[in-house]
């Protein structure tokens, strides 16, 4: 059973007190963004936007976004510098001095593409369903479907990709269904890889997340700071925190604590 992370916080100042730098990996959708109805509209709040640009200007922080949309997609949303981007679970890295795209999942663009037109075909008469091919990987969103058909788009997606073997793996989200490639890796490998490339394995990690396409990168940073929005029996999470909404308060939280030790005046918002 998680934690609730507002009862430790001065546990986890020490503890970031004691580390030479700290990596915050931050999940967007459910994380930096307000879960909406179409996935387009997802947007970050402009209070989160100037917390995460004090975060990314500071000292001994370095900052990284991994989230299931595409690479360019996130890019667009998140829009700041001096920040690491991974796109697609991880399947494509972005930042400074870091390009990467996983080989294998490379190659498997067309197949997904042939897949991504085969659902669409599957599901057209499912009203309020939305295939989005990510180029890498895909999702299948049904936020928007009335409850009565859920289990039918999640059963054709599994068909669908079952019946191409071994190709593609799914994992069935909130309310959406993510098609990615059957490759070795995930959001927990992009973080080792991450860290491991930009040298600060010996960096404490912090990695906030919201469902359960976060499990891998919760695992990743087991020996840091696991954080997930909304209570869960199921997680591999020490910490939770209530809400998305509760997201801003923390990483605020987090400014008030490098100001303070930076010896400037602040303020404490929790």
């Amino acid at each position: 059973m998680t934690q609730p992370l507002f009862d430790h916080l001065p546990k986890l100042a020490m503890s970031i007190a004691a580390a030479r730098h700290l990596v915050l990996f931050l999940d967007f959708d459910g994380t930096l963004a307000p879960i909406v109805s179409e996935p387009t509209q997802a947007y970050m709040p402009a209070e989160t936007r100037k917390t995460l640009t004090a975060l990314a200007g500071a000292e001994k922080i370095s900052l990284a976004i991994i989230s299931g949309r595409s690479l360019g997609d996130l890019k667009e949303r998140v829009g700041m510098r001096k920040v690491i981007y991974a796109g697609n679970h991880g399947l494509e890295i972005s930042g400074p001095g870091l390009q990467f795209v996983e080989p294998h999942a490379a190659q498997r663009i067309k197949a997904l593409g042939e897949l991504s037109r085969h659902l669409r075909t599957r599901l057209r008469d499912v009203a309020g369903v939305d295939v989005e091919n990510k180029i890498l990987s895909a999702s299948v969103h049904f936020r928007r479907v009335a409850d009565a058909d859920h289990q039918q788009v999640q059963e054709t997606v599994l068909t669908a990709v079952g019946a191409l073997g071994s190709l593609f793996d799914v994992t069935i989200g909130n309310k959406v269904c993510e098609i990615r490639p059957h490759v070795n890796w995930n959001k927990g490998m992009a973080i080792r890889w991450i860290k491991e490339m930009s040298k600060m394995s010996g960096a404490l990690t912090m990695y906030i997340g919201d469902d359960v396409t976060d499990e891998d990168a919760f695992v990743a940073v087991a020996d840091g700071v696991a954080i997930r929005v909304g209570r869960s029996s199921h997680t591999a999470a020490r910490y939770h925190l209530p809400k998305q909404e509760a997201v801003q308060q923390f990483l605020s939280w987090l400014v008030d604590l490098h100001l303070e030790k930076a010896g400037q005046a602040h303020t404490p918002n929790v």
